[in-house]
């Protein structure tokens, strides 16, 4: 009887086969040239329809996910509080809760809750050298998740950006094992190694031009000072009593006559002869802390430097438009947001005004390596491994060329989309804004908080919502910066110096160098009062500093 039934099933079997392929040779005969297209498509579909299915699966229970970090909008709802965000949890299929940390208290705050145990199960840490030695402690004590050892091949996309940060590579090493990913300033655009800051003049190209001088792409300290010498003489705009040749707060200053004409004006360096030697004792140094003296006491620079606060020094160049010169940072996207602020506030032509490169009296441009990151992700150690892979995959998403353009720009076919080239085009309205806060924009929550691995400082230069002529201008400002450097005057990071976290390290980081010299300036009464005051100051420091020079020439 079983052998019947066996029978039957196989010429059962066997006549369906036969139908089947006889229909088969039906269709092929009548529409040959369309069969293999209509494969094609099958294939393409069915593949879809299984990663799909492959992803409502890896998914199906959803997940709590909490975070923080400065850049949190606080009281925005990260899950559905715009359509980006719905878009994203509704992909992944987590609900998100973030907590924004106060930018004065990014560190302190974080610090605290990693102690005791009670972190949320992302956050961004505010990793530098003031905060390397804290890290450490963090790491040793386990209060950090350590990655897995194959995160690299199960996230390839995040350890491809990972591995351009410099940062992560030498922290992996150095703690054997994964606790931080640093998040890339570039990735798709990477200037160089080492990576040049975004710091530039801002100078008044229609003053330049009504007093004679050439508008360049690049100006050293001294030509600056001849520059704002005429301004204050033929006050182009008859300004009269509220001209402000340079404006600058007094950490700006700091940064335009002192970082920009000695490299390692305020932490310390290898010499000729292979030893440590504290930058504030250089040459450069105190020809640069000159050149502040004279523009002060000359009038060109605004005579309350040293009490202006945050931006009010941009305010003066790019708002009320009394200043000649200042000096800022000024990323990609910057060229032409400060533009378009500065033509609405004041009425000028957006190129009335310019940035440039600012070099030394050398002729070089000056820097320490800026190190591509800012800011780094960790994990809570008790973070359950279904929530820590579904951020991980997140991350992995906005790693992609897709990913990461929707961090900035909003939904692919909605706000933006690429041409038959690859190239990004907007199709956003003139009158829709993007970016802003809750009520007025209409995406809040773009930036660095969604899974955010690589910085909007790469998307600048491809984003076609910033005028194409800027974004060349930027692109150009960072290879003269390269151009117009030395080895010597551009240096890569110092990694004994960059890591060394020892108590004396930590006092000597403490140095408000800005504050300490703007007192200089303010104080002297005559450039040879000026210098005795500066010995006197270093001699006064020297108690700080040469623990730390013992400590890094005994390594």
């Amino acid at each position: 009887m079983k052998n019947v039934k066996r029978f039957i099933c196989l010429l059962l079997a066997a006549v369906l086969v036969l139908g089947l392929v006889a229909c088969g040779g039906k269709d092929s005969s009548n529409d040959q040239t369309e069969a293999p297209d209509t494969q094609n498509n099958q294939a393409t579909n069915n593949n879809e329809s299984s990663e799909n299915e492959s992803a409502e699966k890896k998914y199906e229970e959803k997940v709590t996910i909490t975070y923080a970090c400065p850049q949190v909008v606080e009281g925005f709802d990260f899950t559905e509080g715009d359509d980006y965000v719905k878009w994203m949890s509704e992909k992944f299929n987590y609900v998100f809760e973030t907590t924004n940390i106060p930018w004065g208290e990014w560190h302190s705050m974080l610090s605290t809750w990693i102690m005791a145990q009670n972190m949320p199960d992302v956050a961004i840490y505010n990793y530098g050298e003031g905060t390397h030695a804290d890290a450490v402690n963090f790491v040793e004590q386990g209060l950090i998740k350590r990655l897995p050892d194959d995160w690299k091949t199960r996230w390839p996309k995040v350890a491809e950006v990972y591995g351009v940060t410099t940062l992560g590579p030498m922290l992996e090493e150095l703690f054997e094992g994964t606790y931080f990913i640093p998040r890339a300033r570039f990735f798709y655009n990477l200037p160089g190694d080492p990576l040049a800051d975004h710091w530039s003049l801002y100078v008044r190209t229609d003053w330049i031009k009504a007093v004679g001088k050439e508008v360049k792409d690049h100006y050293t300290i001294p030509e600056v000072l001849e520059i704002a010498r005429l301004i204050k003489e033929q006050d182009p705009d008859n300004l009269g009593s509220n001209l402000i040749p340079i404006s600058m707060t007094a950490g700006n200053a700091a940064r335009f006559f002192l970082e920009a004409n000695s490299t390692h004006w305020n932490t310390f360096y290898k010499d000729e002869s292979g030893q440590y030697v504290w930058g504030a004792t250089a040459e450069q140094t105190l020809e640069g802390l000159k050149l502040w003296y004279q523009a002060y006491k000359e009038g060109l620079l605004d005579p309350e430097f040293y009490l202006l606060q945050h931006e009010q020094d941009l305010e003066k160049f790019q708002t009320l438009g009394i200043a000649g010169v200042s000096y800022l940072g000024g990323q990609t996207a910057d060229v032409w947001n400060n533009r378009e602020t500065f033509m609405n506030d004041t009425g000028n032509d957006p190129d009335d005004m310019k940035y440039a490169t600012l070099l030394g009296t050398d002729g070089n441009y000056h820097q320490r390596d800026l190190i591509n990151f800012w800011g780094a992700i960790i994990f809570s150690p008790s973070v359950e491994d279904k929530v820590f892979e579904r951020w991980m995959d997140v991350m992995e998403f906005q790693c992609s060329e897709d990913g990461y353009v929707q961090t900035a720009m909003g939904l692919k076919g909605v706000d933006w989309d690429r041409d038959e080239n690859g190239n990004i085009i907007s199709l956003l309205d003139e009158d829709v804004l993007l970016v802003g806060p809750p009520g007025e924009a209409k995406y809040p929550s773009l930036g660095h908080v969604v899974g955010s691995v690589i910085l909007w400082d790469d998307l600048a230069f491809d984003n076609p919502n910033i005028p194409e002529k800027y974004r060349e201008e930027s692109k150009a400002l960072y290879k003269n910066r390269y151009d117009l450097s030395t080895p010597e005057t551009f240096t890569k990071v110092d990694w004994t110096v960059w890591t060394h976290g020892t108590e004396n390290m930590r006092r000597a980081r403490s140095i408000d160098y800005p504050t300490e010299y703007a007192n200089l300036i303010t104080t002297a009464t005559s450039e040879d009062h000026l210098v005795e005051l500066y010995n006197q100051w270093i001699e006064s420091q020297m108690s700080i500093i040469q623990p730390v020079l013992d400590e890094l020439n005994s390594k």
